[in-house]
């Protein structure tokens, strides 16, 4: 499942992610990636990942990789805020490979994942 909320006032897309996800749930969060990113001049994002539990089958992992490339350089700073070890290793993993600024964030650190995000305005 995935929930929306859109900071405006400081160019902030906040996603929070819990479940498994679905395609039709990456179809849904398409054009709000798409609205967002173009009403918004500095984008940020913040994914909150509590009690993600990956993806219901490879349709899902495919389309969670295809938004992935569509939307990278799309944001200037991504604020990653999980629960479980192998987010922090992929949000690792990515940087690299990435031209936004991307930090990793475990839960009871949201406040400063929420902190850093904004910290560039």
């Amino acid at each position: 499942m995935i929930e929306l909320n859109a900071h405006t006032d400081d160019d902030i897309l906040a996603i929070k992610v819990s479940g498994k996800l679905s395609k039709a749930d990456l179809d849904d969060l398409k054009p709000a990636l798409n609205k967002f990113t173009t009403v918004t001049d500095d984008p940020h994002l913040i994914m909150i990942l509590e009690d993600f539990g990956g993806w219901a089958d490879t349709a899902a992992f495919w389309k969670d990789l295809q938004l992935d490339a569509e939307f990278i350089g799309y944001f200037d700073r991504i604020a990653v805020v999980g629960d479980k070890q192998w987010q922090e290793w992929g949000t690792k993993l990515v940087n690299p490979i990435t031209k936004e600024e991307l930090m990793f964030f475990p839960i009871d650190q949201s406040k400063e994942a929420w902190n850093w995000v904004r910290s560039d305005h």
